[in-house]
């Protein structure tokens, strides 16, 4: 505050009072013959610099426009929080997307191949039980084959000892009975039919 006090006293002994233009016109035609390119700007710096009022007006729109800025700086940082963070989900959202769809395709080509592998070990065991029982089968006919074989012998030597038995062991028995008979009949005195 101090500071802008000194500001403000320090022009009023030095500024000139208001002067009628024609004056002014010589002192600008005079900077202007010496100093083309910078006159403007001192003469500009001149007036400004004379009024106290326009100080305070300068200062205040300084600090204005350093709130301003600063407001504007936190709004567009701000801004620029936001889209980044909206950039940001809307690439984890694509890459989130992305992998679903591949995590799909890759659980589909799993089934796929699961089922295949079921379906050439369902088939592979089925080809070894077509051969099991197509084994068992030759096993079980070849057994067939051998007892019908023993079955016929087991019958043939059966015949055969059936009619050497009838042939011989029958006559053989019906004349010891007969003798037998007739020694019992001349023992005890019975006639012969």
């Amino acid at each position: 505050m101090k500071k802008k006090m000194k500001s403000r006293k320090s022009p009023l002994p030095m500024a000139s009072p208001p002067s009628p233009s024609p004056p002014k016109s010589s002192i600008l035609n005079s900077i202007k013959k010496k100093k083309p390119i910078a006159s403007v700007g001192a003469t500009a710096g001149v007036l400004r610099s004379s009024p106290p009022p326009s100080l305070d007006k300068t200062l205040a729109s300084i600090s204005d426009l350093k709130e301003l800025a600063s407001s504007r700086f936190d709004d567009i940082k701000s801004r620029l929080i936001d889209r980044s963070h909206s950039e940001i989900i809307k690439d984890l959202e694509a890459s989130h997307s992305r992998l679903h769809k591949r995590f799909k395709a890759a659980s589909i080509r799993m089934h796929i191949l699961i089922h295949q592998i079921q379906s050439q070990t369902c088939q592979q065991m089925m080809d070894e039980s077509e051969k099991d029982f197509k084994k068992m089968t030759e096993r079980v006919t070849e057994t067939t084959e051998a007892m019908k074989e023993t079955y016929t012998e087991f019958m043939a030597e059966a015949q055969a000892t059936a009619s050497r038995v009838c042939k011989t062991s029958i006559p053989e028995l019906a004349k010891s009975l007969e003798k037998s008979i007739g020694a019992l009949q001349s023992r005890f005195g019975i006639p012969s039919n």
